[in-house]
């Protein structure tokens, strides 16, 4: 049987048209002006500390990559790392998911590490991403569960001038979730014999196996180490831009947890650069807070803005730097 898939172009442009379609309506029914008269009051200092700690998180990510491609036999200098993984940040913003697959690339082409091998630390790295940002989300849900409820309960609710636009989205997804299980269970012979299976299969080993990886490193406490430092950069980057703006200073750490959750949630929905749901989640997450939904996207624009562009500086910076260190005398062999 023909395998089927969607062309590239049009996974773009499906993914850019839901990133549009959010935007809209997290801007529904909104005054631009006052959230543009929102936004002018931001102190840009703060705006700058925040990019500041977003590079740093990327170059800590390359050092921490480093290690474990030296424990594969594939080693690599911090600059390579640290460059190849801003050009996966920066192919991110335009195409959701392809950034794991673009930074390998840079790197192999760098380096002539193997494909394979680069995709599969790539693989390691964000099973512990996401064993962090579930821990992060069980403390928040654990300092604010209050906020958290309210958020679900305000995001579900009818369009409202002060508090934002709202959806059924839990039921929803519990709708949808629902006819997904009921489907896969009648149809669970044949979807244990597709190709799809298998590759979710060896997926979940996959990230099994680079947990252990993790555990047998030589330097596993400096691996550590540094994906700590690697999410408290996150939070610092998030938590330092509410003393950017006046009616966002009295912020608390928990409070600050809070959004920078909601900001997490919102990047990992598939549309470029989190556009829209970034938007809405953050600027929902401070109307829990006690703050007009203007305000709120004031502040979620300010800082999304500040990311990417952080984001695109570090992408030009690493294909610059790969570009000029090539070198064949740092060949590993062909993949």
């Amino acid at each position: 049987m023909a395998k089927f898939a969607l062309p590239g172009w049009l996974r773009t442009a499906g993914f850019a048209a839901l990133a549009l379609f959010l935007l809209y309506f997290a801007f529904q029914g909104v005054d631009l002006n006052a959230v543009w008269e929102s936004a002018q009051e931001a102190k840009w200092g703060y705006i700058g500390l925040s990019v500041a700690l977003g590079y740093i998180a990327i170059l800590s990510r390359g050092q921490r990559w480093t290690y474990v491609l030296k424990y594969l036999g594939y080693p690599t200098t911090l600059w390579r790392a640290v460059h190849a993984t801003g050009v996966g940040y920066l192919v991110n913003l335009a195409i959701p998911r392809a950034g794991e697959v673009a930074r390998a690339t840079a790197l192999n082409r760098a380096d002539k590490t193997p494909v394979n091998v680069l995709i599969g630390t790539i693989l390691i790295e964000r099973t512990i991403d996401l064993l962090m940002m579930a821990g992060l989300l069980g403390l928040a849900f654990l300092s604010a569960s209050e906020e958290l409820s309210s958020l679900i309960a305000l995001t579900q609710s009818e369009t409202d001038p002060q508090a934002g636009p709202g959806i059924p989205w839990f039921k929803l997804f519990l709708g949808l979730l629902s006819i997904g299980a009921l489907i896969a269970w009648l149809c669970r012979a044949r979807i244990q014999a597709s190709p799809f299976y298998a590759k979710v299969r060896d997926f979940l080993k996959g990230m099994l196996e680079g947990i252990k990886a993790v555990g047998q490193l030589p330097n596993k406490w400096a691996f550590w180490a540094h994906t700590f430092f690697i999410w408290g950069c996150y939070y610092a980057m998030v938590y330092v831009c509410f003393y950017a703006l006046p009616f966002t200073a009295d912020v608390t750490p928990a409070q600050g947890l809070f959004v920078m959750m909601a900001a997490s949630l919102g990047i990992l929905i598939p549309v470029p650069g989190g556009v829209g749901a970034y938007h809405y989640l953050v600027a929902m997450a401070l109307v829990v807070l006690g703050l007009p939904y203007a305000q709120g996207l004031a502040f979620a624009t300010i800082v999304h803005a500040a990311q990417a562009i952080m984001l695109m500086s570090s992408g030009v910076i690493g294909l610059i730097g790969l570009s000029a260190r090539k070198s064949p005398d740092n060949v590993h062999g062909q993949d």
